[in-house]
């Protein structure tokens, strides 16, 4: 989830530097051709944004902006650079274009891949290769923006750990734009020509095209902000307005002012658009829905500086020593802060304290300037590198993709080999009598079952356990209306009909249901639902569009309940922390929370059909699988959460069944999870937590014995 604002307590890093000479150029602003600098300012202004948002995101909470900044810069010097080269020659030198931005980009991102997938091996726990080699081979072939957003829309993704080439998503768009902007380009020419406008100049011609990407991309990016907000972050075609916008830009020859009101309009333009950069740092947080809307606050006050800053106070700012040479570096600087503001923690292991976040600043600084002059500069500029024709640079270019691909193929073959390994040893152990294994080893009884064999296992690998998961596609709606139903257990000649129904907290027992009903001889039908429990109250969600989806599907629910009188029982659960409830002027949470299950339990309960609440499992810190990893020997309480944390969320399953009488029962298994103090994440060596909220599947198979007893008892009561 959806990073990355870091993954999901911020979104990910900012954009990059696109063009890369260190003295930015633009005759259509500047007639002498002098360089912008007021442009290298706006680069240094928006890489320091970005890498204090990321140390400090409470001190800066719309640092996260200059992404945006970035991304109208590279829309001005690129739009500007093809334009100029089309009013000279009528064409774009495809190959030479593409050369130029590959001797640009790829030394220093290479550079960063490489240095940083090797730490990876050396301080990151096996656990997070998988995703983490996935997102080196993603950043390597530019194509991270889009692996984010699969995994922003992905349920067993959206708890992903944020990455450390996480920041490779804006690189990966800028690549799309330079690759789609010169075709759009050409295209757009022949057009006019074929439509007989020869005449029209290609300048002329960019308006239009950028004009119209600019609305329609607009238009697209504030509706999938309300509907998937998730994507709308990383893809490009909620971007692309932003790179038109500074193309736009590129396309208005101010000149030089001659009159004192043409510099007053300057200086008014010039300085109104630093005021909307700077409100922007403060007006929109990570709780603002973006890019949407309030994305206009930074790219126009973007487009502002670059249009109206050649001339006037923005200038001799930019000049400043540490400010040039900030925005010189500042492809470098964001390559490489990002990294260690994920990676230090690992090594350390511990949360970033103040000295290791000025450490991070003062060091992605340093590496930045011995990249850009040591590596970045003389490859670009040394002579064997400018005479290399485009094939040749295509050629190893492919090269050293090829090279780096090849590392985070190996990490996850790595990770792939250790998790068919920690697998088959786990279901060794599920399907043996292996004493005390999981729940069985009842640590919150008076005489908790211990066995020493236990004592250094933990399955499922960590590196596993993510995909630790029972669900099925045939018992989960996902995120549709449809009231989709599965059955476990006997199809016919069973003793007891039960229909499960809830969230993701139901259907991750889904392999303990089929235990149970081929147990007791019963048949369960499953029905789950992404964060869409059995409730009348409404809640709360990412998009109105998602709300809407899950009031429908409850209604569905509640439809096939009165549909089915003949259930001998309905099961009930759902997840205390995920999709809370909108509570209502002059209500309380709790309140809300109990009204919401009796309202919908007794859809059942009028027609004689009892309803069993089984109360949600205890919640996990966030890096409980990154802790376990990190054991060695025998399991430690060090991952462990204390049980007031675990159980902090307010159920209402008891309250509820207290209201609906004899009907209602709540299977409340704390005890299998917690002792009086804490609740381990390693128990009876097993791995309870695949993330925070969800139990891996090994330990909730282990809860079938105790869910089975219970479930049979509330059923006895009927006629007891």
């Amino acid at each position: 989830m959806h990073a990355t604002r870091t993954a999901r307590t911020a979104q990910p890093a900012g954009a990059v530097d696109p063009d890369g000479t260190p003295a930015v150029r633009h005759r259509a602003a500047r007639p002498d051709g002098g360089t912008r600098w007021d442009v290298q300012g706006l680069r240094a202004f928006a890489v320091t944004a970005v890498v204090l948002y990321h140390l400090w995101p409470n001190r800066l909470p719309g640092g996260f902006v200059g992404v945006d900044v970035f991304f109208v810069i590279s829309g001005f010097l690129i739009t500007g650079h093809l334009l100029r080269e089309l009013e000279a020659t009528g064409r774009i030198g495809l190959g030479a274009f593409w050369t130029r931005r590959a001797r640009r980009l790829l030394p220093g991102a290479f550079t960063t891949i490489v240095v940083t997938g090797v730490a990876v091996l050396l301080v990151a726990p096996v656990s997070l290769w998988g995703q983490w080699g996935r997102e080196l081979v993603a950043a390597t072939v530019y194509v991270q923006n889009w692996q984010l957003a699969a995994d922003a829309v992905d349920y067993l993704a959206q708890s992903n750990q944020a990455s450390p080439f996480q920041h490779f998503w804006s690189l990966s768009v800028e690549e799309q734009f330079y690759i789609g902007l010169p075709l759009l380009l050409l295209g757009a020419v022949w057009v006019a020509r074929r439509l007989r406008r020869a005449g029209a100049r290609p300048v002329t011609v960019a308006r239009v095209l950028l004009g119209a990407v600019a609305v329609t991309s607009f238009a697209w990016c504030v509706l999938e902000t309300r509907t998937a907000p998730g994507v709308a972050y990383f893809s490009t075609a909620t971007r692309a307005w932003e790179f038109a916008l500074g193309g736009l830009v590129s396309t208005i020859p101010l000149g030089v002012p001659r009159t004192a009101v043409a510099r007053t309009i300057r200086v008014v333009g010039a300085w109104s658009g630093v005021a909307l950069l700077l409100a922007a740092q403060v007006v929109i947080t990570p709780t603002v829905p973006f890019p949407g809307v309030a994305a206009a606050l930074p790219v126009v006050g973007a487009g502002l500086v670059v249009l109206f800053g050649a001339h006037g106070a923005l200038q001799p700012l930019g000049r400043v020593a540490p400010v040039a040479f900030t925005g010189r570096i500042s492809y470098a600087v964001y390559l490489w802060h990002w990294p260690a503001v994920v990676l230090v923690p690992l090594a350390t292991r511990h949360e970033l304290t103040t000295l290791d976040k000025v450490a991070i600043a003062v060091g992605s600084f340093v590496l930045a300037a011995v990249t850009t002059l040591l590596v970045e500069e003389p490859l670009r500029g040394a002579r064997w590198s400018r005479r290399l024709r485009p094939r040749r640079v295509a050629l190893w270019g492919a090269v050293a993709t090829v090279l780096v691909v090849s590392l985070g193929a190996s990490t996850l073959t790595a990770a792939h080999v250790q998790q068919v390994q920690a697998a088959r040893f786990a279901d060794e152990l599920a399907n043996g009598d292996v004493r005390c294994f999981g729940a069985a080893a009842e640590i919150g009884s008076a005489r908790p079952c211990v066995n020493p064999r236990l004592a250094d296992v933990r399955v499922p690998a960590p590196a596993a356990a993510v995909q630790d998961d029972a669900n099925r596609s045939a018992c989960w709606s996902n995120d549709t209306p449809t009231f989709k139903v599965c059955t476990v257990g006997r199809a016919t000649g069973y003793s007891e009909h039960l229909l499960a129904i809830g969230d993701s907290h139901n259907n991750v027992l889904v392999d303990a249901y089929e235990r149970i009903a081929e147990t007791h001889g019963w048949r369960i039908d499953i029905a789950g639902h992404l964060s869409c429990y059995f409730t009348t109250a409404r809640q709360q969600d990412l998009t109105d569009a998602r709300v809407a989806t899950c009031d429908q599907w409850k209604q569905n629910a509640m439809a096939y309940v009165r549909s089915h009188p003949d259930l001998d029982g309905l099961l009930v659960t759902h997840s205390t922390g995920n999709s809370p409830v909108m509570v209502p002027a002059g209500s309380t949470n709790d309140a809300t929370v109990v009204d919401g299950l009796v309202g919908a339990w007794r859809t059942a309960t009028d027609l004689g059909i009892p309803v069993i609440a089984l109360r949600d499992n205890p919640a996990a810190e966030s890096d409980t699988l990154v802790c376990v990893s990190q054991m060695s020997g025998h399991t430690t309480g060090a991952c462990d959460t204390p049980r007031s944390t675990a159980l902090a969320q307010f159920d209402g399953s008891t309250q509820a069944a207290a209201r609906l009488g004899p009907l209602a029962h709540v299977v409340d298994l704390t005890r299998y999870y917690c002792t009086a103090t804490v609740c381990p994440a390693v128990i009876g060596g097993v791995v309870v937590h695949r993330d925070p909220t969800h139990l891996t599947n090994t330990f909730a198979k282990t809860l079938a014995p105790y869910y089975g007893a219970a479930i049979a008892a509330a059923l006895r009561s009927r006629t007891g």
